[in-house]
C-alpha cells in the first residue's frame, strides 16, 4: 500500500476489500449472542436462590478465583443493581461495558474498511492477567471480605 493510501485510511491498513454496515455483523452478533445467553439464564434461575457449582477451585479448596460470583454479578446487572453486581464480582462489572466497548469499535472499523487486531499486546495482556491474579488473591485475604462474593443460598 502506498503512503497516500495509507493517509486516507488515518494509518490504518485497509482489510479484505469491501466496506459497509454488513461487515459490523460479526462484532454486533458476538455481543448480541451474549446478551441473549446472558437473558437465558437471568430467566432460567436465579443465582441467589439456586447455588450450582461451576468453579472447581472454589468447591476443591474454598477459595474464590477471580470469576467466582460472575453470574451472579450478570443477574444483578440484568435486574438493575450495580451495586449488588460490584459487590459480587467487582472484576466482571467493571469489564462487561469495557467489552461492550470493543465490539462497537470494532464493528465501526469493520464497517470502514479498516484491520482490526483483536489480539491485545504482550504488555496488555500481562498487565491484565496480573490484574486478575491480585484480586483473586485480595479477594481472599480477610481484609478485603468486601471482594469476596455475598453468600448463597445452599452454599
Amino acid at each position: 500500500m502506498t503512503a497516500a493510501a495509507r493517509e486516507r485510511h488515518g494509518g490504518a491498513v485497509p482489510d479484505a476489500p469491501g466496506r459497509g454496515p454488513h461487515r459490523a455483523l460479526l462484532p454486533l452478533a458476538i455481543g448480541a449472542a451474549g446478551l441473549a445467553v446472558a437473558i437465558g439464564v437471568q430467566l432460567v434461575f436465579d443465582p441467589f436462590r439456586t447455588h450450582i457449582p461451576l468453579c472447581v477451585l472454589n468447591h476443591l479448596t474454598g477459595l474464590e478465583c477471580p470469576g467466582c460470583g460472575a453470574i451472579r454479578s450478570v443477574h444483578a446487572l440484568l435486574a438493575g443493581d450495580v451495586l449488588l453486581a460490584l459487590r459480587n464480582n467487582a472484576l466482571i462489572t467493571i469489564a462487561i461495558p469495557l467489552v461492550g466497548i470493543g465490539l462497537v469499535t470494532w464493528a465501526a472499523r469493520r464497517a470502514r474498511g479498516l484491520r482490526t487486531d483483536l489480539m491485545p499486546s504482550r504488555t496488555v495482556l500481562l498487565v491484565l492477567v496480573g490484574f486478575a491474579a491480585l484480586y483473586a488473591v485480595l479477594r481472599n485475604l480477610p481484609a478485603f471480605w468486601f471482594l469476596a462474593p455475598i453468600s448463597y443460598v445452599g452454599g
